[in-house]
């Protein structure tokens, strides 16, 4: 016979069980064993503290504490849509590349017949620039955003490449994207 008690601890797919006048819905997920500590709920509005980190990725940005329901317009404009996608956007991920490597270029530094570029990432104007100058240009040096998008992204408070590699939310969501792969909703360890 199915009791109450066993509703309370199923663990399976959601599915209704009838079985001796006791019915219930299994939960969808296991929860959490009382000893883990995990949590990012600065980062995530209130009423998305403590669901999983694959669910939380599939949510508009706004999900991400401090961000509104304006951003999700503007970011929508760039064809983001949800914190996975601001996570792994391109334009987000080459200006924190550039961002890592620009401490270590040296002024004039340049071997005369060096082949390394990043021509197929930069507007035509930004391929000979160093990278501090790429990282000072609004964020249409980056290909596949337009002026417009300097608008956009001027309304969330980046002006510049730079800007776009040290906006918080944009490295909230790519640290939810990479720890999501190693969740494990049944929280084994392999």
């Amino acid at each position: 016979m199915l009791s109450a008690d066993f509703c309370r601890i199923a663990r399976s797919a959601p599915v209704q069980h009838r079985r001796g006048g006791v019915r219930c819905f299994a939960a969808a997920q296991v929860s959490a064993p009382a000893a883990y500590k995990l949590n990012f709920n600065q980062a995530v509005d209130k009423a998305h503290e403590g669901k999983p980190i694959k669910d939380i990725i599939q949510l508009p940005p706004s999900a991400l504490q401090g961000l509104s329901k304006r951003a999700d317009t503007a970011l929508a404009a760039l064809n983001v849509k949800t914190v996975q996608q601001l996570g792994s956007w391109k334009p987000y991920k080459a200006a924190k590349a550039m961002a890592a490597l620009a401490a270590t270029e040296e002024a004039g530094g340049r071997p005369e017949g060096a082949a390394c570029n990043i021509n197929g990432l930069l507007d035509k104007k930004w391929e000979v620039a160093a990278l501090g100058e790429v990282l000072a240009a609004p964020p249409s040096a980056l290909q596949g955003l337009r002026p417009k998008s300097d608008e956009v992204l001027g309304e969330l408070g980046i002006r510049s490449v730079q800007d776009l590699a040290d906006w918080k939310y944009a490295a909230w969501a790519d640290a939810m994207v990479t720890l999501a792969e190693y969740e494990r909703a049944d929280f084994s360890s392999s």
